[in-house]
């Protein structure tokens, strides 16, 4: 038996980008549930879920996940309903990674080494046994009331995905749910991945096989040469949110969420269940400060609202939290050396250019 490399990150408790939620609201949509009540509590608006930049906290899909449940009602095929509406295009750079890749083992490599940049809650490990390729989803430490649809959303996902890179679809020859599955909801899942099984021992999970002799043969889409820029850009990205400390990555999430109120650090450590002092203490151990932290977020977003040239300098301060205009341009000159319209029409500039390049 040969596995494949752990993931680099073991958990499921790393930012995320918004549009994963973004997801999840379309899913409800198809169901004729409204945005307003998938988002209810979530802390973000329709307009945040196409921003791939926003991250969320993982908490904050989780809300989004419950609402979606609670609004659908009994529907034995939700969670594969909602999996199959996962697409490369969902994951952004790491979408673009795995569709360059030449094949199916440098797809799954490219997968666990960037793991974090997906929506994955589930653990997922891959072992090849002779000629068949096991991809195992553990459900061990997700929150009780979502273990089972978290678990088989991610399944779906992972099969949505692989038809989108394999021509005619990847076919799973073997399905085993653990922790027991309704026959309703086995039948549904049966209607889209063909025979499946459910065992009532173990741990909730799932178990998907799929022949070996698809590993090695080429993909459609891959290129070498395309994978090794796209392979840059996923580290690059990855390393910017591992790099930072466990409580400044999630204050900094937390924050983005609350720009429009304008984040005050009361309500950030709320979030974060500490006391303010406690969220500063712990800042200042990583090297940070909060005021640090929401100059660099508010920075940042700045320059990517500017970027698209489609909003004002008023609705981007809106956006930020700042009161005015006036405070906006006062403080991202104080910070960036250059005024907003500036850094605007700059950056309008270097596009046209880059892709001439």
């Amino acid at each position: 038996m040969n596995s494949w490399e752990d993931p680099a990150v073991p958990h499921w408790d790393f930012p995320r980008s918004a549009t994963g939620i973004g997801v999840l609201v379309e899913a409800g949509d198809a169901l004729g549930i409204e945005a307003g009540t998938i988002l209810r509590g979530v802390g973000l608006g329709p307009a945040d879920l196409s921003n791939a930049d926003l991250l969320v906290a993982p908490e904050s899909e989780l809300a989004a996940i419950r609402n979606l449940r609670t609004a659908a009602g009994h529907r034995p095929a939700l969670a594969a309903e909602v999996g199959s509406a996962y697409r490369l295009t969902t994951f952004g750079i790491l979408g673009y990674a795995l569709l360059s890749s030449p094949t199916l083992r440098d797809v799954i490599s490219m997968t666990l080494r960037f793991i974090d940049l997906s929506y994955i809650f589930s653990t997922i490990a891959v072992e090849s046994t002779g000629d068949r390729i096991e991809v195992r989803l553990g459900g061990g430490t997700l929150p009780g009331d979502l273990r089972e649809f978290l678990v088989d959303r991610d399944l779906f996902a992972i099969h949505s995905v692989l038809g989108d890179l394999v021509p005619g679809g990847l076919p799973f020859t073997e399905v085993v749910f653990g922790g027991g599955r309704s026959a309703p909801t086995l039948a549904a899942y049966g209607e889209r991945l063909g025979p499946v099984a459910s065992s009532s021992e173990g741990e909730v999970g799932a178990t998907a096989v799929f022949d070996a002799a698809h590993l090695d043969r080429p993909l459609p889409q891959g290129s070498t040469a395309t994978v090794a820029v796209a392979e840059t850009l996923c580290r690059d990205l990855a390393a910017t949110r591992r790099t930072r400390g466990p409580v400044s990555s999630r204050a900094r999430v937390a924050i983005t969420g609350r720009l429009s109120q304008g984040a005050p650090m009361p309500s950030v450590a709320a979030e974060l269940g500490v006391s303010p002092r406690t969220l500063r203490r712990r800042l200042a151990e990583e090297g940070t400060s909060y005021q640090r932290l929401l100059d660099d977020v508010r920075v940042e977003l700045a320059h990517r609202m500017l970027a698209t040239g489609l909003l004002s300098v008023e609705d981007v301060a809106i956006r930020l939290g700042y009161a005015e205009a006036s405070s906006f341009i006062h403080a991202f000159r104080r910070l960036t050396g250059t005024t907003p319209h500036r850094a605007s029409v700059a950056s309008r500039t270097r596009t046209p250019a880059a892709r001439r390049a």
